[in-house]
Protein backbone atom coordinates (compact mmCIF):
# COMPACT_ATOMS: atom_id res chain seq x y z
CA UNK A 1 0.00 0.00 0.00
CA UNK A 2 1.35 3.50 -1.18
CA UNK A 3 -0.17 6.14 1.11
CA UNK A 4 0.74 8.09 4.00
CA UNK A 5 -0.03 6.73 7.28
CA UNK A 6 -2.07 9.52 7.98
CA UNK A 7 -4.37 8.77 5.48
CA UNK A 8 -4.93 5.23 6.07
CA UNK A 9 -8.54 3.79 6.86
CA UNK A 10 -8.79 1.33 9.81
CA UNK A 11 -11.77 -0.53 9.87
CA UNK A 12 -12.99 -2.61 12.81
CA UNK A 13 -14.87 -6.10 11.55
CA UNK A 14 -15.92 -7.76 14.29
CA UNK A 15 -14.92 -9.92 17.37
CA UNK A 16 -14.59 -13.80 16.45
CA UNK A 17 -13.63 -16.79 17.82
CA UNK A 18 -9.77 -17.72 17.73
CA UNK A 19 -8.57 -21.57 18.27
CA UNK A 20 -4.90 -22.11 18.71
CA UNK A 21 -4.34 -18.92 16.13
CA UNK A 22 -6.36 -19.95 13.24
CA UNK A 23 -8.90 -17.76 12.70
CA UNK A 24 -6.56 -15.93 10.27
CA UNK A 25 -5.03 -18.34 7.65
CA UNK A 26 -1.61 -17.79 6.92
CA UNK A 27 -1.17 -15.33 9.38
CA UNK A 28 2.14 -14.28 10.82
CA UNK A 29 2.21 -13.49 14.23
CA UNK A 30 3.76 -11.21 16.30
CA UNK A 31 4.13 -11.05 20.22
CA UNK A 32 4.53 -7.27 21.77
CA UNK A 33 8.09 -6.69 22.23
CA UNK A 34 7.39 -3.94 25.34
CA UNK A 35 4.46 -3.67 27.67
CA UNK A 36 4.29 -0.03 26.95
CA UNK A 37 3.59 -0.04 23.34
CA UNK A 38 -0.05 -0.21 22.43
CA UNK A 39 -0.78 -3.36 20.72
CA UNK A 40 -2.87 -1.79 17.67
CA UNK A 41 0.15 0.21 16.60
CA UNK A 42 2.39 -2.72 16.56
CA UNK A 43 0.13 -4.45 14.64
CA UNK A 44 -0.43 -1.30 11.78
CA UNK A 45 3.04 -1.38 11.55
CA UNK A 46 3.77 -5.02 10.79
CA UNK A 47 0.62 -5.31 8.84
CA UNK A 48 2.39 -2.21 6.92
CA UNK A 49 5.86 -3.85 6.64
CA UNK A 50 4.61 -7.10 5.26
CA UNK A 51 2.35 -5.15 2.91
CA UNK A 52 -0.97 -7.06 4.45
CA UNK A 53 -4.37 -5.68 4.71
CA UNK A 54 -5.63 -7.90 7.45
CA UNK A 55 -5.01 -7.96 10.71
CA UNK A 56 -6.19 -9.30 14.13
CA UNK A 57 -5.08 -8.69 17.93
CA UNK A 58 -6.01 -11.29 20.25
CA UNK A 59 -4.38 -12.56 24.16
CA UNK A 60 -3.12 -15.56 25.85
CA UNK A 61 -2.28 -16.41 29.16
CA UNK A 62 0.72 -18.70 31.05
CA UNK A 63 2.49 -16.41 30.45
CA UNK A 64 0.11 -13.07 29.26
CA UNK A 65 0.66 -12.09 25.97
CA UNK A 66 -0.67 -9.69 23.23
CA UNK A 67 -0.35 -11.42 20.41
CA UNK A 68 -0.95 -9.75 16.57
CA UNK A 69 -1.89 -11.90 13.64
CA UNK A 70 -1.71 -10.32 10.09
CA UNK A 71 -2.50 -11.73 6.74
CA UNK A 72 -2.60 -10.41 3.00
CA UNK A 73 -6.13 -11.17 2.04
CA UNK A 74 -8.27 -13.30 4.52
CA UNK A 75 -11.57 -13.16 3.04
CA UNK A 76 -14.23 -14.16 5.63
CA UNK A 77 -11.88 -17.01 6.94
CA UNK A 78 -11.87 -15.07 10.63
CA UNK A 79 -15.58 -15.65 10.75
CA UNK A 80 -15.24 -19.20 10.20
CA UNK A 81 -15.69 -20.17 14.31
CA UNK A 82 -18.64 -17.38 14.67
CA UNK A 83 -18.89 -14.63 16.87
CA UNK A 84 -17.23 -13.82 20.21
CA UNK A 85 -17.78 -11.61 23.19
CA UNK A 86 -14.70 -12.33 24.47
CA UNK A 87 -12.82 -9.19 22.90
CA UNK A 88 -12.38 -6.48 25.80
CA UNK A 89 -11.11 -2.52 24.09
CA UNK A 90 -11.00 -3.97 20.82
CA UNK A 91 -7.94 -5.56 21.70
CA UNK A 92 -8.90 -9.41 21.46
CA UNK A 93 -9.02 -11.72 24.80
CA UNK A 94 -8.81 -15.35 25.34
CA UNK A 95 -9.17 -17.32 21.92
CA UNK A 96 -11.03 -14.10 20.75
CA UNK A 97 -10.09 -12.35 18.07
CA UNK A 98 -10.44 -8.35 17.11
CA UNK A 99 -10.35 -8.23 12.91
CA UNK A 100 -9.34 -5.33 11.63
CA UNK A 101 -8.80 -4.55 7.91
CA UNK A 102 -6.45 -1.63 6.81
CA UNK A 103 -6.53 0.22 3.19
CA UNK A 104 -5.59 3.72 1.39
CA UNK A 105 -8.49 5.99 0.48
CA UNK A 106 -9.52 6.35 -3.29
CA UNK A 107 -7.79 9.09 -4.79
CA UNK A 108 -10.34 9.56 -7.27
CA UNK A 109 -13.75 9.65 -3.95
CA UNK A 110 -14.89 12.96 -3.07
CA UNK A 111 -12.42 14.70 -0.41
CA UNK A 112 -14.65 15.13 2.62
CA UNK A 113 -15.57 18.27 3.04
CA UNK A 114 -17.54 17.70 -0.40
CA UNK A 115 -20.23 15.89 2.01
CA UNK A 116 -19.62 18.45 4.44
CA UNK A 117 -21.07 21.16 2.81
CA UNK A 118 -25.15 20.07 2.33
CA UNK A 119 -24.88 19.02 5.84
CA UNK A 120 -23.85 22.24 6.98
CA UNK A 121 -26.53 23.46 4.80
CA UNK A 122 -29.23 21.31 6.02
CA UNK A 123 -28.12 22.29 9.57
CA UNK A 124 -28.58 26.29 8.80
CA UNK A 125 -31.87 25.52 6.89
CA UNK A 126 -33.13 23.75 10.43
CA UNK A 127 -31.40 26.70 12.52
CA UNK A 128 -33.44 29.73 9.85
CA UNK A 129 -36.62 27.50 9.98
CA UNK A 130 -36.69 27.38 14.06
CA UNK A 131 -35.29 30.43 14.47
CA UNK A 132 -38.69 31.74 12.33
CA UNK A 133 -41.35 29.40 13.93
CA UNK A 134 -40.09 30.98 17.85
CA UNK A 135 -40.44 34.82 16.36
CA UNK A 136 -44.02 33.73 14.99
CA UNK A 137 -45.06 32.01 18.39
CA UNK A 138 -43.75 35.13 20.11
CA UNK A 139 -45.51 37.49 17.74
CA UNK A 140 -48.56 35.89 18.39
CA UNK A 141 -48.56 35.43 21.94
CA UNK A 142 -47.91 39.09 22.25
CA UNK A 143 -50.87 39.88 20.31
CA UNK A 144 -52.97 37.55 22.17
CA UNK A 145 -52.19 38.71 25.31
CA UNK A 146 -52.76 42.27 24.20
CA UNK A 147 -56.46 41.59 22.62
CA UNK A 148 -56.84 39.88 26.32
CA UNK A 149 -55.79 42.94 28.27
CA UNK A 150 -57.87 44.66 25.95
CA UNK A 151 -61.12 43.07 26.48
CA UNK A 152 -60.51 43.34 30.19
CA UNK A 153 -60.57 46.84 30.05
CA UNK A 154 -63.69 47.06 28.13
CA UNK A 155 -65.17 44.77 30.88
CA UNK A 156 -64.31 46.53 33.37
CA UNK A 157 -65.82 49.90 32.04
CA UNK A 158 -69.06 51.21 32.30
CA UNK A 159 -70.18 53.82 30.79
CA UNK A 160 -72.28 56.81 32.77
CA UNK A 161 -75.76 55.04 30.42
CA UNK A 162 -75.19 51.75 32.07
CA UNK A 163 -76.55 49.93 34.88
CA UNK A 164 -74.43 47.89 37.18
CA UNK A 165 -75.57 45.20 39.01
CA UNK A 166 -74.87 43.92 43.15
CA UNK A 167 -72.45 42.08 42.41
CA UNK A 168 -69.73 43.88 40.22
CA UNK A 169 -67.57 46.37 42.09
CA UNK A 170 -67.92 50.01 42.38
CA UNK A 171 -66.18 51.67 39.54
CA UNK A 172 -62.87 53.66 40.97
CA UNK A 173 -63.44 57.12 41.89
CA UNK A 174 -61.67 60.05 39.77
CA UNK A 175 -60.32 62.59 41.83
CA UNK A 176 -59.74 65.87 40.29
CA UNK A 177 -58.03 68.68 41.83
CA UNK A 178 -58.74 72.13 40.87
CA UNK A 179 -57.99 75.63 41.60
CA UNK A 180 -59.97 78.84 40.66
CA UNK A 181 -58.67 82.50 41.81
CA UNK A 182 -61.50 84.27 43.70
CA UNK A 183 -62.90 86.87 41.77
CA UNK A 184 -61.25 90.45 41.62
CA UNK A 185 -62.45 93.60 43.77
CA UNK A 186 -61.55 97.05 43.32
CA UNK A 187 -59.16 97.72 46.68
CA UNK A 188 -59.22 101.30 48.36
CA UNK A 189 -55.74 102.63 48.64
CA UNK A 190 -55.77 103.36 52.56
CA UNK A 191 -53.37 106.09 52.15
CA UNK A 192 -55.55 108.58 50.84
CA UNK A 193 -57.75 110.57 53.24
CA UNK A 194 -61.62 110.96 52.81
CA UNK A 195 -63.24 113.90 51.84
CA UNK A 196 -65.80 115.61 53.48
CA UNK A 197 -68.52 114.22 51.26
CA UNK A 198 -67.76 110.80 51.77
CA UNK A 199 -67.42 111.29 55.48
CA UNK A 200 -71.13 112.91 55.44
CA UNK A 201 -72.20 110.09 53.11
CA UNK A 202 -70.53 107.57 55.88
CA UNK A 203 -72.56 109.44 58.84
CA UNK A 204 -75.97 109.38 56.90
Amino acid sequence: MECARADLLREYLGCWRDFNFTALPGGIRLVKPKPYLDILEVCVNQTLELGHRIFGVTKQYQPYQEICISAQEAGEGYARYGKSLGCRFGKGGVQALSVYSISCPDSESAPIYVYAIPVVLLSLVVIISVVALYREFRKKRTLSTAQENLNIDQTNHVSPTETRTNDEPPPPIAWSYSYAPPPYEETVNSDRLPTYEEVVEDEK
